[in-house]
């Protein structure tokens, strides 16, 4: 779904795909489900306190006619999209550091010889 936000805003600014109200609604929905983290097997909403929130507020706003999709806004919201594509935990209010990978800390491996056995 990042990605896909990422694409359609890169063809807004590029003026490709005309920004109308179809497309920028569809820009909401894209960068919506990443940033709640919806997930169809689950009902809880667990939203990503990260760039992924960014996108969509600036994707918000753009609706809503608050801001005017001008070259711009649309600079600021490719930035922010390509950030939450490829790096969405870079800028994280969730306690957690954008910078750890998701295996496990090299201090939770256990290097003795009990754990080789």
């Amino acid at each position: 779904m990042r990605v896909l936000a990422f694409v359609l805003v890169l063809l807004l600014l590029e003026g490709t795909v005309d920004p109308t109200r179809g497309w920028l609604i569809v820009l909401v929905v894209l960068t919506g489900v990443a940033a709640f983290r919806l997930r169809p097997w689950l009902f809880g909403v667990r939203p990503a306190l990260d760039v992924r929130m960014a996108s969509f507020v600036l994707a918000v706003m753009l609706l809503a006619d608050i801001v005017d999709p001008t070259k711009n806004w649309l600079i600021a919201l490719a930035a922010v999209t390509g950030v939450a594509a490829f790096m969405p935990e870079f800028v994280s209010l969730d306690g957690r550091d954008g910078l750890s990978m998701r295996w496990p800390h090299r201090r939770a491996w256990r290097w003795d010889r009990e754990f080789w056995r």
